[in-house]
C-alpha cells in the first residue's frame, strides 16, 4: 500500500498541494494551518490510497493556535469525496486513529496536543469512487 501512495503522489504531484503554515487568526478559521488535497483525474487508481501531508522530509508543528490537530473536508461531495484521516507523530511507525471526514465537516484527528509537537497527516480515500479530496487543517 505504501508503494501505491507513492506511486499516487508522484503521479499527482503537479495536482496536489500542500502550503506553508499562515500567520495564525484563530482556530477553524481562515488563514488556515495548511491546505492540502490529492487527485486522480485520469482514475488510473481503483480503490483505497494512503497519502501523507506534508511529504517527508517535511512536517507538520503544533502552535498555540489551536489545542488539537484537526481537518476540514473541503470537497465538493461529487468528485472530491469523504474520506478518513489520522496523525502519524514524528518518529511513530503508526497513526493515532482513523477519523472519517465527511464534506463539509471539522473533524478533531488528535486532542490537548502539546504546542510544538510535529506529526504528518494521513489521509485515506477510495480513488476508485472518487477523483481525489480537498482540505484544510489546523493546529
Amino acid at each position: 500500500m505504501a508503494a501505491a501512495a507513492v506511486t499516487l503522489a508522484a503521479v499527482t504531484a503537479g495536482l496536489v498541494g500542500v502550503s506553508a503554515p499562515a500567520q495564525a487568526s484563530g482556530c477553524r478559521a481562515a488563514p488556515y494551518s495548511a491546505k492540502f488535497g490529492a487527485a486522480d483525474y485520469y482514475m488510473q487508481y481503483d480503490g483505497v490510497e494512503v497519502i501523507s501531508y506534508p511529504k517527508y522530509p517535511s512536517y507538520y508543528r503544533t502552535t498555540s493556535q489551536c489545542r488539537d490537530i484537526q481537518v476540514r473536508n473541503t470537497g465538493d461531495g461529487t468528485d472530491f469525496g469523504p474520506f478518513y484521516a489520522c496523525v502519524n507523530f514524528y518518529g511513530r511507525a503508526t497513526c493515532n486513529y482513523w477519523t472519517y471526514v465527511p464534506v463539509g465537516q471539522w473533524r478533531n484527528l488528535a486532542t490537548n496536543v502539546k504546542d510544538g509537537t510535529k506529526f504528518y497527516i494521513w489521509v485515506r480515500i477510495d480513488m476508485g469512487k472518487y477523483y481525489g479530496f480537498t482540505a484544510v487543517g489546523d493546529w
